[in-house]
Parts: structure tokens; sequence; C-alpha cells
């Protein structure tokens, strides 16, 4: 029996990583600078000619769960399979990043919950957070990774720092947030386009059609050929911003978006808290920030591809920014401009059709490029861990593997338009999921995750330094089960670490506040009437049609 790869000693991985950084850092070949150029870059130049078939095969060759994978290999195969992997500029990956995360709708009704002042103050601090969460990873990627033994995903590095639990943890919660993300924009889509058509068709039916269009795009076997989608989705997300901003300041709010019966109260703006907010308001406009930064989760497959992984740093500090820099002026503007009238919806909550119309098909094109990324990944996940895990699920690249992943996207999105048209306020959804799982991944898991590893390194600095040919763990001078190995680990720095842990278990208790908040609201909008489980009337259409 092979071990798994993600079974070595943290020593195991410190050395081959070290050696995997110095052959990155002396390695000049030019890496693509755009999506668009990946093709014809790589048809130019022998020294990484590749195709997507051959990319795809390699991909899955890499991705087999043990008894089965990378140890197998021989050296050039290895080699091979590692290198192909890897070729995305830090550029390409910005704009991953920035449609993994740019979500600047929700910014408005955010601050209309809390007002100017604690708005600010939220979306600063998640950003800073959100950035020091995603250098993290980074850190203990750029510690663990290796030719002769990959990191892949996120709940990679969770089993390399606290065994197969931290796995299996971090597989589960990804799959979820996935899912419901799919199923969010699937609603968000829907309820969007039951506002331009006036309610004249039944809400769940075009939930229906959103996730069969979503099921054509994922139909894609591999991100590579996703990537160009992304660099144009950036742009035309900005722009949607910028006409749905021009739009706010012209015409007035649609009442129903917000929950209102009308505009009969004038528009009200505070610079801090507004008047009678609850607590729980507070805090799922809080979770509205914190699903705004939730990228983090998928960080580690985008680092996996990057030619030189060093720079993505540089990939994530300026798409992060750009994404701060957006929540900050659209929530500004859009609460100047709506009070209390804000919604979660702002394409649809302006009262001219044309405005409506153009930011919102347009805006399709945006939810298809996020809904296929997350559902790509989404669907990966389940095709390498459950069907190719448990039930010896055929390679992609094959014939059967194709057919095999077309049904595994059905199922897919059929779960995902369960679970939105179970809760189509798109407000409940953000907070909940953003509970449950984003705020992890961005913010509580990167600290405990630096924190296992930096005190693994720690206490593997009093071991004898391993070299190839020794078996793993003869070097050590005590175990776990020691003190000593626990005093080295907690010693060093332990000012540093004890922030770590405080930030983990702050996060851990927004992340309870959040959930029980997210419920409540959940409660409230079905005892209200606002929400109807797979109904044909969609949230906020007025009670006459």
């Amino acid at each position: 029996m092979v071990a798994s790869i993600n079974a070595q000693p943290i020593e195991v991985y410190l050395y081959y990583a070290r050696q995997e950084r110095t052959r990155e850092n002396a390695d000049t070949r030019p890496a693509p600078d755009a999506p668009w150029s990946m093709k014809g870059h790589h048809s130019k130049s022998s020294s990484t000619a590749t195709t997507d078939e051959t990319l795809t095969e390699s991909t899955q060759t890499c991705s087999k769960l043990a008894p089965t994978p990378e140890l197998l290999l021989t050296e050039p195969e290895r080699e091979t399979t590692y290198r192909l992997l890897r070729v995305a500029s830090w550029q390409v990956v910005f704009y991953l990043i920035t449609t993994d995360m740019l979500g600047w709708f929700t910014a408005s009704k955010a601050f209309a919950q809390i007002g100017y002042g604690p708005g600010a103050l939220v979306y600063t601090c998640f950003f800073i957070f959100a950035f020091a969460g995603g250098q993290m990873l980074w850190r203990v990627y750029m510690n663990v990774d290796s030719e002769e033994f990959p990191v892949r995903s996120y709940a990679d590095l969770g089993e390399r720092t606290y065994g197969p639990p931290g796995k299996f943890l971090l597989n589960t919660l990804q799959a979820l947030q996935l899912l419901f993300n799919v199923g969010m924009f699937i609603v968000m889509q829907g309820q969007a386009l039951a506002q331009i058509i006036d309610f004249k068709f039944c809400y769940i039916a075009l939930n229906v059609f959103f996730a069969l269009a979503g099921m054509l795009i994922t139909q894609i076997r591999t991100i590579r050929n996703m990537a160009w989608l992304s660099n144009i989705n950036v742009f035309v997300n900005l722009s949607i911003m910028f006409v749905t901003a021009i739009g706010i300041a012209l015409y007035d709010p649609v009442p129903g978006q917000s929950g209102h019966v009308d505009l009969s109260e004038p528009i009200r703006l505070h610079g801090w808290l507004p008047p009678g907010t609850d607590w729980h308001t507070q805090v799922a406009a809080c979770q509205l920030a914190v699903f705004s930064y939730g990228g983090a989760m998928i960080f580690v497959e985008f680092i996996a591809e990057m030619r030189r992984p060093a720079d993505f740093w540089k990939a994530a500090l300026c798409a992060q920014f750009l994404c701060y820099a957006t929540y900050m002026f659209f929530g500004i503007f859009g609460y100047s401009m709506q009070g209390q009238y804000s919604a979660i919806l702002p394409t649809v909550n302006m009262a001219n059709i044309a405005f409506q119309a153009v930011t919102n098909i347009i805006g399709m094109f945006c939810v298809f490029a996020i809904v296929s990324l997350y559902a790509h990944v989404g669907c990966k996940l389940v095709y390498r861990v459950v069907l190719r895990g448990y039930f010896r699920a055929p390679s992609l690249t094959s014939r059967k593997g194709g057919v095999y992943w077309a049904l595994t996207v059905l199922v897919y999105y059929c779960a995902a338009w369960a679970l939105g048209s179970a809760i189509p306020n798109i407000n409940d959804i953000n907070v909940i999921v953003g509970a449950v799982c984003a705020l992890q991944f961005t913010f509580t898991f990167p600290p405990l995750l630096l924190l296992g590893h930096w005190m693994q390194v720690d206490a593997a600095a009093g071991d004898v330094p391993w070299e190839p040919g020794m078996e793993p763990y003869s070097n050590r001078i005590d175990a776990w089960g020691n003190w000593s190995r626990w005093k080295r680990g907690m010693a060093r720095w332990w000012f540093f670490k004890l922030l770590l842990l405080l930030q983990f278990l702050g996060s851990l208790t927004l992340a309870g506040l959040g959930i029980y908040s997210g419920v409540r609201t959940a409660k409230q909008s079905y005892r209200l009437g606002a929400t109807t489980a797979y109904s044909c009337r969609a949230p906020g259409q007025p009670i006459h049609r």
C-alpha cells in the first residue's frame, strides 16, 4: 500500500518545497499575460507546448486518490504532469480572483442596514482580514507544495496540517458553499428576469431556465478553457455597476424590492447605526460584507495553475483591492441615492424598465461566468472525491468519463436549483451561506492552518535535518505525545501565534452569530410572506400581480 501524498511528515514537504521554489526562481520562461494569449503562446513555444487534451489528461492523472496517485509515476512522468499544470500568469489569476469575488450588488443594502460609518469600517476591516487570509494560505502552500508532493486544493492543505479529519471538513464545506452559491445565482437571475418582464411568467420556471443554461456552459471540463470568460467578465461587471449607479441616481427605487409598500417616507441617511436596528440585522449586514470577500475557497486551485506561484500576492492584492474599492463606491453611492429603500438587487431597484433590462440582460453574462466557475469546481470536487474515490468512475479524458461528467453536472444543477428555490430570498441565502461557509474559508481556516503549520515547522527545527533516503519520522527526537515538542512548537513567536488563535476564535464566534441571525431572518421572511418556497410568485412581487 502506497501512502497518500498528504500523509508525509512536515520536514519532507519542506525539503522538496525549498527545491521547487529554487527551480521556479531559476525558470525564466515567460508566462501568458492574458487568457486569450495562452493558446498562441503555447503553440509558439516548444518548451511549453501542450494541448487541452494533454493538460486535461495530466490533470486527471494528478487528481486520482491514493493508493494509485503520483507516488507511482516515474520521474519524467511526474515532472511532465506537474509542469503542464502550471501555465497561468499572475495577471490571469487576477481576473479569476476578481470574477470569483466581485459582488458589488449587496454593498448598498449593507450600508442601509448599519449606516455610513459602520459600513465603511466593516468593509475596510474585512478587506484587510481577507487579504491577510489569502496570504496565509499562499505562505502555507509555498512551504509544502512541490513536484514530488503537489498541492491541488484547499483540502490538501488541511490534510497536511491536521490529517484526514481536516480534509474531510474542508471538502464538505467547500462542496456546500459551491452548491449554495450556484443556487443563489440561479434564483438571483430568476428574480431579476421576473422583474424585467413585469412578473408575467412563473418565477420558478425562470429559475429552471437559468439552471439549464448553466448546465450547458459547465460542460467545459477544463478551467483553463474558461479563463477568457473571466477576463471579459471583469470589464462587463464593472460596466454594469456604473450603469446601475446612473439608473438609481435618475429614477426612484422600487419599494417592493426593499420590503416597503410605497415611497411615502422620505429617504433617510444615517452616519451611524439607524435607530431601532436590532443586533441580528447588524450581524446580517456584516455577513453581506463577509460574502463579498468570500473567494479564498478556490485560491489554492488558482495558485496550483500558476507558472510562478511566488507572484500570487500581486494577483490577490490587485484583485481584492479592486473589489474593496467597488464595494465602497457602490455601497456609499447607492445608499446615498436610495437610503432605506436600498435593496439586495440594485439592478431591479430602479423604476425604469430600460435600465433594468440593460443591466440585467448584460448582467446575465457575468452571472453565467461566475456560476460556471463555481459549478465547474464543485462538479470536479464531487467527481474526484465521490465518483472516482468511491465508485471508480473513469477519467474525464475518456468518452465514458464525458458521459459521467454530463450526468454529474445535471445532478449538481438540479440540487442547486432545489436549494435555491427552497430559500428564494437572496438576502437570507447570502447571510446563511456567508456564515456557514464563506466566512470559514476566508477568515476562520487560514489562521488555523498557518498556526498549525507554523507550530509543526518550529517543532521540527529541533530534529535532525531530514534528507532523502531517511525513513519518515526517523529523524525526530520526540513526538507530539511529548510536551517538549509542543513547547518548541509554541515558544517561538508565541505572541503572533496567539494572535492567530484569537483571530480564529473571533471568526468562529462571528460565524455562530451569523448562522443564528440568518436562520432568524429567514424564518421572519417566511412568517411575513416575503418568501415562499417553490412558488411561481417571485420575492418582491406586488400582491395584485
